[in-house]
């Protein structure tokens, strides 16, 4: 068997799933020492992966990112019984990895990076608390479930497992403290029982279990020479203002230092591109007040060419939609195999939506839930985002991002095919592509 590079750094709980799953199966990993934001930026990483992410497993076929891939990749390389013994173990398999990644790992890293990352991720009170609701929710389902199993998936390990774990690791070393882990006992009974099997301690180890919550702590303080400076003007005071201090406030000694001002608050990039013609609030308002009847007439020809918007108060007009300030994109979900129950898949979705409230004021995204033939779910959606790219924030906060292939349109050159899929989806029509339009979630 070949011996495979992984680059990752220390510590990484994302890297934790190959390493795990390559013991299982055999396979020889090599974890090379890197210096994040230089190795992973040299033309010959990117080559491996064009986004200079992290974890990314190098093959002699070429680069496999996204770590969950990346697991599925190793454990395939031997039959060690990590996908179970019969397709519906392997179904549910899937089913565990993919709850485990939209239902616990996305949440927990919304509770945890404000803690781990002050410098980056701001700490928001309210957002922490309905992040925790959330991890809690989710182990709840998973803590009654293993009330009667020892393993996700059948009599012994699986993938599931071991993704489940890794994707838990931070929250049982840095958040999970006893109190919090006494509401579910069957998940820690079950998360130390694979500590202690070799293939998972000689990766990491329940001793690790945290002891305390940690807690939000301050950003670090810029140096006083990164510190915003006034503007020379302002900090030169005009003779006629010197003239008017009073006799018995002395000029400041040579040396003394105003005290500095805290920083104003960085605001937000997508604020300050120029203005746009296209008002997003207006289309939104356009796509919720149009009647049903006169929907693709009114509605889906003015995106295009503009409308005036129905039953507005103040004869809202739409101007159109403006290529030069915004982005259009279709996305599908990478896995669309592994969407075999609808009510799992709606979730799936509307649990990605929740976490992206954050930029609804730079988008506008339909979701659209389908089924083939075959009985699976495929996920479809068209974007519409303030800028030229997908929002940084997103790209920063949301993994669920990860599990999408991401296609940005010229709209100044779809074809026909394009345009016709776009309006299908916005009007949310009984057939998009030929299949069943079962579902349909708009972010607005």
């Amino acid at each position: 068997m070949a011996t495979y590079k992984l680059w990752s750094p220390p510590g990484n709980k994302n890297a934790f799933k190959a390493l795990i799953a390559a013991r299982y199966v055999g396979a020889k990993i090599e974890v090379p020492p890197m210096e994040m934001g230089k190795t992973n930026k040299t033309p010959e990483f990117l080559k491996l992966n064009p986004f200079g992410k992290v974890p990314t497993l190098e093959t002699p076929q070429g680069g496999v990112w996204e770590s969950n891939a990346i697991a599925r990749y190793l454990a395939r390389l031997a039959d060690k019984g990590l996908f179970g013994k019969t397709a519906i173990d392997a179904a549910h398999v899937e089913q565990w990895i993919d709850f485990s990644t939209t239902e616990i790992d996305a949440p927990l890293c919304s509770w945890l990076y404000p803690l781990v990352y002050p410098n980056h991720f701001p700490h928001d009170q309210k957002k922490e608390e309905a992040a925790i609701a959330s991890v809690q929710k989710a182990l709840k389902v998973l803590d009654g479930y293993l009330l009667e199993h020892t393993f996700l998936v059948g009599e012994s390990v699986t993938l599931a497992d071991i993704i489940a774990a890794c994707n838990l690791y931070n929250g049982f070393t840095k958040v999970f403290d006893p109190e919090f882990r006494k509401g579910f006992p069957n998940v820690q009974r079950w998360y130390t029982t694979l500590s202690h099997f070799p293939h998972f301690s000689a990766v990491f180890q329940v001793k690790d279990l945290a002891k305390e919550r940690i807690k939000a702590q301050k950003p670090a303080e810029q140096p006083k020479e990164q510190q915003q400076q006034k503007p020379k003007e302002q900090q030169q005071q005009k003779p006629k203002e010197q003239a008017q201090k009073p006799a018995q406030q002395p000029a400041a000694a040579a040396g003394d230092e105003e005290p500095a001002k805290p920083a104003p608050k960085a605001k937000n990039p997508l604020d300050l591109l120029p203005s746009s013609k296209m008002v997003l609030d207006s289309w939104k308002r356009l796509y919720s007040n149009t009647p049903a009847a006169q929907f693709k007439q009114i509605c889906v020809n003015g995106l295009w060419n503009g409308a005036d918007i129905p039953n507005s108060p103040t004869s809202e007009h739409f101007e159109g939609y403006d290529p030069e300030g915004f982005s259009m994109w279709l996305c599908d979900y990478k896995y669309n195999d592994e969407n075999t129950v609808n009510y799992v898949v709606m979730n799936k979705v509307g649990g990605f939506l929740q976490r992206i409230d954050y930029v609804r004021k730079y988008a506008f995204g339909v979701m659209c839930i389908l089924k083939n033939s075959e009985g699976q779910f495929p996920i479809r959606g068209f974007w519409i985002f303030r800028g030229q790219d997908i929002p940084q924030m997103m790209k920063d906060e949301c993994y669920d991002l990860e599990l999408y292939n991401w296609e940005k349109l010229d709209s100044k050159a779809l074809n026909a095919t394009q345009k016709d899929l776009i309006e299908s989806m916005i009007a949310e029509d009984d057939k998009i592509e030929g299949l069943e339009h079962v579902e349909c979630k708009v972010f607005k």
